[in-house]
C-alpha cells in the first residue's frame, strides 16, 4: 500500500530564526522587565529549544546588543541623507529626521528596552554610548564640511553635534515612546531647531 508522505515544512533560515527570536523577546518585554525574562521563555515564544537559542545567541543581552546594532545601522543610513545628500540644507535635515523618527517608531519597544537595560548592564550601556558617539561624530564631521563651505554659522561642531543629537534622542524617546505628540509634529519641531541652530544668520 502506498502512503501519502506528510508535507515537508520549509526550514527557516538563520536570519528568519534570529528575527523571530528578536520579535518574541520584544513582545515578552512588553509584559515583563527585560531583566526578569529567561532564556527558556524567549526560546519557547520563538518556537525553539533552550539549546537552539544558544546556537544563535550567547545570552539575552547578546541578543539585545545585536538587535540594537542593526537598528542603529538603519538609523545611521537615514541620518546620512543629510550628511551626504544633495539639495537645500533645510530639506535635507527634514528628510533625515523623518527617516530617523520613522525608524524609532518602528522599533519603539526595542528603544524602551535598551534604555532600561543600559541603566544596569555595563555592556549594553557602553554599546549605547558608542552608538551615540557614532552619530555625534557623523554630525560634527558634516558640520565642519558645511563650515568650510561657508554655509554654517560660527559654532563648535563637536559641542553642537553632541547637544543636538542628545536632544533628538531624548525627544524621540520621551515623545514617541509614550505617544505624547504626533510624529509629524516632532519632525517639524526638530527640523526647525536643527536648521535655525546651524544655518540661520550664517555668514
Amino acid at each position: 500500500m502506498t502512503g501519502t508522505a506528510a508535507p515537508t515544512l520549509p526550514r527557516r533560515t538563520r536570519e528568519e530564526i534570529s528575527a523571530e527570536v528578536r520579535r518574541a523577546t520584544l513582545e515578552l518585554a512588553e509584559q515583563l522587565p527585560f531583566k526578569d525574562l529567561t532564556v527558556d521563555q524567549i526560546a519557547r515564544a520563538a518556537g525553539l529549544t533552550r539549546t537552539a537559542f544558544y546556537f544563535y545567541f550567547r545570552s539575552k543581552q547578546d541578543l539585545l546588543r545585536a538587535t540594537l546594532e542593526e537598528v542603529a545601522d538603519e538609523t545611521y543610513r537615514e541620518a546620512d541623507r543629510w550628511w551626504h545628500g544633495e539639495g537645500e540644507p533645510e530639506q535635507l535635515i527634514r528628510t533625515a529626521i523623518e527617516g530617523v523618527v520613522g525608524v524609532y517608531l518602528r522599533h519603539a519597544n526595542l528603544m524602551r528596552v535598551a534604555h532600561e537595560v543600559a541603566t544596569y548592564d555595563a555592556e549594553v550601556g557602553a554599546l549605547w554610548q558608542r552608538l551615540t558617539a557614532r552619530f555625534i561624530d557623523g554630525a560634527a564631521d558634516h558640520m565642519r564640511r558645511e563650515q568650510d563651505a561657508g554655509r554654517l554659522r560660527p559654532l563648535d561642531p563637536d559641542a553642537t553635534a553632541e547637544a543636538l543629537i542628545l536632544m533628538t534622542e531624548s525627544s524621540s524617546y520621551s515623545v514617541l515612546g509614550v505617544g505624547r505628540r504626533p510624529p509629524a509634529q516632532l519632525v517639524d519641531t526638530l527640523t526647525a531647531i536643527w536648521f535655525h541652530a546651524l544655518y540661520a544668520d550664517a555668514a
